[in-house]
């Protein structure tokens, strides 16, 4: 069989984005992993389905697949990278205006927690490592606190630029799973069966998580064959994907005098609509479960 030719591979591109009804988008670390499973699992049962549907998947012309309920959804970070681009890189229109026709689920996280959890990656999971500590990144311009900030103020200033945007708290969802993905489903359209729910959330709970990961058992992505989890050695519980589960694991990597800069650096810098900043000298604990 040929291989695929430029123009082709280009027009699966535009269709799998062309079919796309819904993106759920957000930094790394904010629980899309998480989310994605838990989504997958409940469409599983409903769908009756042999595998998890990771929401990766597209058909020969690249138009995204769709299941027996929900719209045509994905997952994505677009357009974050990790090797040259800055707070300034990001735009209107690179981070907004590509999603203007399309539904977003936005998933935001505690700035702190998503950071050190992103650090604990690039140290333990790698491909070349990195070598500075978590003060370096958070101050680094291409990984870095700044970053994050730019991201959700676009977001937060352009809500009205898709067709509809629900956000979604990591650390809701951490406090009550069931709320947060109940309403997630109504978001969705998706009809909630008791059983299936159950199942659904239970399955995904940490624990369970995190022993199909050390097993070696989590599903595949369709579109790369890659496991769900990127698990480096399983003996450093610090190289896991699912990593801690301990509420406001930041408190763990940073000093108290250092907590309280960055915190009056969140209360300035990010919108106040995200729920992080109301009483930021105080930084009352959030979730971590990556």
């Amino acid at each position: 069989m040929p291989l695929p030719t430029p123009i082709f591979r280009m027009l699966r591109k535009l269709n799998l984005h062309r079919t796309t009804e819904l993106y759920f988008i957000g930094y790394p670390k904010t629980g899309n992993t998480w989310l994605r499973y838990m989504l997958g699992r409940y469409v599983q049962l409903l769908c009756g389905l042999a595998e998890i549907p990771l929401f990766d998947a597209a058909d020969a012309w690249g138009r995204c697949e769709l299941y027996c309920v929900g719209p045509a959804m994905q997952f994505t970070h677009r357009p974050l990278l990790w090797e040259k681009q800055r707070a300034d890189d990001l735009t209107i229109d690179n981070v907004i205006r590509p999603f203007d026709r399309h539904r977003v689920v936005l998933l935001v996280r505690h700035p702190l927690d998503a950071i050190v959890s992103l650090w604990m990656q690039r140290r333990h999971r790698g491909k070349a490592g990195y070598d500075g500590t978590l003060a370096d990144m958070l101050e680094d311009p291409v990984l870095g606190i700044e970053k994050f900030f730019r991201f959700y103020t676009l977001w937060d200033g352009n809500r009205s630029r898709p067709r509809g945007l629900m956000v979604i708290r990591y650390e809701d969802l951490r406090a009550d799973p069931r709320g947060a993905f109940m309403n997630l489903l109504d978001y969705l359209g998706i009809p909630i069966k008791e059983e299936a729910f159950e199942r659904a959330v239970a399955d995904s709970d940490f624990d369970n998580m995190k022993q199909m990961e050390l097993s070696g058992s989590a599903p595949r992505y369709r579109s790369s064959g890659l496991n769900i989890f990127a698990t480096g050695d399983t003996s450093n519980i610090d190289a896991l994907h699912v990593r801690r589960g301990k509420v406001g694991g930041y408190h763990d990597y940073l000093g108290a005098d250092e907590i309280t800069r960055l915190a009056e650096r969140i209360a300035e810098r990010l919108p106040q609509s995200l729920g992080y900043n109301a009483d930021a000298r105080g930084m009352s604990q959030c979730g971590d479960k990556s």
